[in-house]
């Protein structure tokens, strides 16, 4: 299983509530209601950032992680090349995050502790 985080930022003009807004109650239910998704996405997972600061750890700056999984990098690129992605998807995701700012990580999970 291929794992693809992504550390997402919203558009400057928008406020991390209004980003948050828009990526749980618009973004997700079109992303799921996508068949492409259907077809090529075996899970997606949206973590908001919370206010919580606590003191000690160097943290970050980003609005939100994302957890997709794919059955493999075929699978990902398929799904990135698919009409539901590029026609519903990618202009949703225009709406509310700033692309050059998010960056990606791909992972295979290894459990230790399960």
């Amino acid at each position: 299983m291929l794992k693809v985080h992504i550390l997402s930022r919203r558009r400057a003009d928008m406020t991390h509530e209004q980003y948050v807004d828009h990526w749980k109650n618009v973004h997700a239910p079109l992303f799921a209601s996508q068949p492409d998704v259907k077809r090529y996405v075996r899970r997606y997972v949206q973590c908001w950032i919370t206010g919580d600061r606590p003191a000690g750890p160097n943290l970050g700056d980003t609005d939100g992680l994302v957890e997709l999984w794919f059955d493999d990098i075929d699978g990902f690129n398929a799904f990135g090349n698919s009409p539901s992605y590029l026609n519903v998807i990618r202009p949703d995701e225009e709406r509310f995050t700033d692309p050059k700012k998010c960056e990606y990580f791909f992972s295979e999970e290894h459990s230790i502790i399960a």
